[in-house]
């Protein structure tokens, strides 16, 4: 027999909707998506992009309501409990689970004994006037067309760079040996490579100094943003593995790109520039085999030296604004195809799924060109920067269609 004023947690996290624990907390949610798996934005306020909104992905079948962020360097995990915190407090819990005094408050809010947070959003309107109502995004503005001076003077750093390894420091040559793709001509042409750490007089770019720094153009080719690498980035995830439990609570895990404050990565995708296509075989290849999407800068860079125009989503998460983009693009130029080629681990298949759902979600013919069980397991644990120019065409040839 339980005793006076026992509260089953888990038994009213199974009873309790979404929509009725956040108002219990004051809460009125703006759900996308139906069925098993649903999307709210992210009530947490960490420093992950969330631009593209509703990145919280929350499975509605399991009794504990688990769900994931999946804006870009957030990743935050947790339960129905955890969300309610984020609903009451607009935090994370103290090191990133819920206990003590906090967990308490969730507990009785969960249980209707505690008080309600005042509302902090606003009433859902009927679905007509909230869409009409709603603010477009906020787009990412061209450095030389920045109303900043200090901000127009960042939009040709790229002369500063330094593409030749011997002139990198040894973290920064190491790890341009380490990705062959990068060699000085490709850095060149895609206006990439070593930020050095004495720039002299000149200040610009002071917090990118020390990195492999990347450009994000738009369509028109304007620099949107410097994207930088942390070339210390393995050797600070090494450190950060090593911690105990007790030592991680309040750390967050090393950063691999600093992305600049303000700047929407989830609306770009890196090699969008349209001069791209302009390059001899490159209009035939997208409309032989529609858009290839990868994750990270230097597929991009990569699969261009053998002559495949690829586009990065700069993560292994598609942002719901990069989905729509590549699904336009790939109906105007790409025959209404998608071939998705995402790092062939673990974190990469994830992303596929998603991306590979939401694409047959809008009727495009989607292909899978890799995970670590096709090919008999061949590209298990590669990335596409890896692959010769054979491995590319095996692989578009036998990809798996949605």
């Amino acid at each position: 027999m339980n005793r006076p004023g026992y509260i089953d947690v888990d038994k009213l996290q199974a009873e309790t909707s979404l929509e009725a624990a956040a108002a219990k907390c004051g809460v009125s949610l703006d759900v996308r998506g139906t069925g098993p798996e649903v999307r709210i934005d992210c009530p947490f306020g960490c420093p992950g992009d969330h631009h593209g909104r509703r990145e919280l992905a929350i499975n509605t079948d399991n009794p504990q309501k688990i769900f994931m962020c999946h804006a870009y360097e957030c990743g935050f995990r947790g339960n129905l409990l955890t969300l309610m915190h984020g609903w009451l407090t607009g935090q994370k819990p103290a090191g990133g689970k819920l206990k003590g005094d906090e967990f308490q408050r969730v507990k009785r809010a969960l249980a209707g004994s505690g008080e309600p947070a005042a509302s902090r959003q606003a009433p859902k309107q009927p679905a007509a006037a909230s869409e009409a109502a709603a603010s477009p995004p906020q787009a990412n503005v061209p450095l030389i067309d920045s109303a900043d001076e200090r901000v127009r003077e960042l939009h040709n750093i790229n002369e500063k760079f330094v593409t030749d390894v011997a002139d990198m420091n040894p973290a920064a040559a190491s790890y341009v040996r380490r990705h062959p793709c990068l060699t000085p001509e490709s850095m060149q042409k895609w206006r990439c490579g070593y930020l050095p750490n004495d720039g002299g007089g000149d200040k610009r770019g002071w917090s990118l100094r020390g990195s492999i720094v990347y450009p994000v153009l738009a369509e028109n080719g304007k620099v949107l943003a410097w994207v930088g690498r942390d070339v210390h980035h393995e050797e600070k995830e090494r450190e950060f593995a090593r911690l105990t439990p007790a030592e991680r609570p309040g750390k967050e895990p090393p950063a691999k790109h600093r992305f600049p404050k303000g700047f929407h990565r989830g609306q770009e995708l890196f090699g969008q520039h349209a001069a791209r296509l302009r390059e001899p075989g490159y209009r035939e290849f997208i409309a032989q085999h529609g858009l290839v999407i990868v994750e990270g800068f230097n597929d991009v860079i990569g699969l261009d030296n053998l002559g495949v125009p690829a586009l990065a989503i700069m993560s292994n998460r598609m942002t719901e604004a990069q989905g729509e983009k590549i699904a336009r693009w790939a109906k105007q130029i790409g025959s209404g195809r998608v071939t998705l080629m995402f790092d062939c681990d673990a974190g990469g298949v994830e992303g596929a799924k998603e991306a590979l759902w939401r694409f047959a979600e809008q009727r495009l013919e989607v292909r899978l060109a890799w995970s670590p069980s096709m090919h008999e397991g061949a590209y298990a644990g590669k990335q596409p920067e890896t692959l010769t120019r054979e491995d590319v065409e095996r692989l578009l040839a036998s990809g798996a269609p949605s």
